[in-house]
């Protein structure tokens, strides 16, 4: 994560305050900053979002887009299903040590953390329903997610953008036709219709989990750490919780020391009861995102930007 360097009282005060139960913007421990989610960001992409965690001029800041490709089946490759190809990469300008080829790490990270979320059984989304003829033809979405800024809580919003990225996309619909060759033989063939109006959405997308992110700061830890509390995180666990409540990855971030056994397990129930909370801000976000209509929308770039 992007690195910020304090002086020992100021490490001293963020660490003895969230021990004591505060913290320097006045939130409890388990608290969400604001989230702005705004979506259909990019008019050439199948879906897009924008999601930023933070206070205006002081949040991180996502954008993703999903492009939908169709690809020939090769041998070794699943057979009945599509796939999902992400890829995240940290702005230069979103942090000072991103310049050049500093964040090639963070983005090796993030991209494997992303890919592990959404194409294993646990992602929700229905992989077989990307295939369009087995051993032949299937598709494939591609998510690349750019990092605009950083200031703490990378990881939720890069899958907070993510989700609302992928229920907002549409593919193009195909049909299907078997058709005879001239020695008799059967086989298939699909057609991509061209038409804006007759899409499919992605199937099981609202099945796609969220994260909780809980960085340790001496003896207690924290949610949506800001960037002062990443600077003194000792540990660094993220929960991939689905609508279910149900968790479905974990994954240690970076840092070499772990969380004590009696601290791990409160975390993963504390994980599954944020998610549950989470998941409803998501939805009235979401939803309120999709609402917008092109009359609501700001008359200039400036304007719309602004929001962010």
């Amino acid at each position: 994560m992007a690195s910020l360097t304090l002086s020992p009282a100021e490490q001293d005060y963020i660490t003895r305050g969230i021990e004591k139960g505060f913290r320097g913007d006045g939130r409890a421990g388990l608290d969400r900053r604001e989230v702005t989610l705004r979506t259909n960001m990019i008019s050439q992409a199948n879906g897009s979002a924008r999601c930023r965690t933070g206070y205006l001029g002081i949040g991180t800041d996502v954008l993703v887009g999903i492009k939908a490709e169709v690809c020939s089946w090769k041998p070794g490759e699943p057979e009945d299903k599509g796939t999902i190809v992400c890829n995240v990469e940290c702005s230069p300008s979103a942090a000072q040590e991103f310049e050049g080829r500093g964040a090639e790490e963070l983005n090796v990270e993030l991209t494997q953390l992303l890919d592990r979320i959404l194409n294993g059984p646990q992602s929700g989304i229905d992989l077989a329903k990307l295939c369009i003829i087995p051993k032949q033809d299937y598709w494939v979405l591609h998510v690349d997610a750019l990092v605009l800024d950083v200031k703490g809580s990378i990881i939720d919003t890069l899958v907070w953008a993510t989700r609302a990225a992928l229920l907002s996309s549409k593919r193009p619909k195909v049909v299907v036709e078997s058709i005879k060759d001239e020695d008799g033989n059967v086989h298939s063939e699909f057609d991509v219709v061209d038409d804006a109006e007759d899409q499919v959405a992605l199937e099981g997308a609202e099945n796609l989990p969220l994260t909780v992110t809980f960085n340790q700061i001496g003896k207690r830890y924290v949610v949506d750490a800001s960037e002062q509390e990443e600077a003194v995180t000792q540990a660094r666990l993220t929960v991939a919780v689905s609508p279910q409540t149900e968790i479905c990855a974990v994954q240690k971030s970076g840092l070499m020391r772990g969380f004590p056994p009696s601290l791990l397990s409160e975390i993963l129930q504390t994980a599954r009861r944020i998610a549950r909370e989470e998941f409803s801000r998501f939805n009235d976000l979401f939803t309120a995102a999709n609402s917008t209509s092109a009359a609501d929308e700001p008359s200039t770039g400036s304007t719309f930007l602004g929001t962010f």
